[in-house]
């Protein structure tokens, strides 16, 4: 099982994301602008110049959420960080982009983690 500091490594290399972040619903990526260590800048639209700021400390609550329950909800993460919708899509993304999380769509508009294969 993997620790924060190898989770947090995996983020920093400069490859990580380059992809782009899935998002909670369907299929569409944010791009990463910046990622200096502590920071991740996303893009918030497909169309938009827009970002939002992702600190590391949030991956790291959702990392620690899905390693000791087992699942990662939008309801205990806004008991954290109110109103962060897109942040939460965000972090469930990189923990997917990871291969720590498998995201559950439920119903058409919001999401869940559980654990992904590379927890394990």
């Amino acid at each position: 099982m993997q620790d924060w500091e190898e989770v947090k490594k995996d983020i920093q290399k400069p490859t990580f994301g380059r992809q782009g972040i899935l998002k909670c619903r369907g299929n569409t990526r944010r791009k990463i602008v910046s990622n200096d260590g502590q920071t991740i800048r996303i893009l918030t639209g497909v169309e938009s110049k827009a970002t939002k700021l992702i600190p590391y400390d949030m991956i790291k609550y959702g990392f620690d959420r899905l390693r000791t329950e087992g699942k990662l909800d939008s309801p205990y993460f806004h008991k954290k960080y109110p109103g962060n919708d897109c942040r939460y899509s965000t972090v469930g993304g990189v923990l997917v982009e990871l291969k720590l999380a498998d995201r559950h769509q439920k119903g058409t508009k919001s999401c869940y983690y559980t654990p992904g294969k590379g927890m394990y």
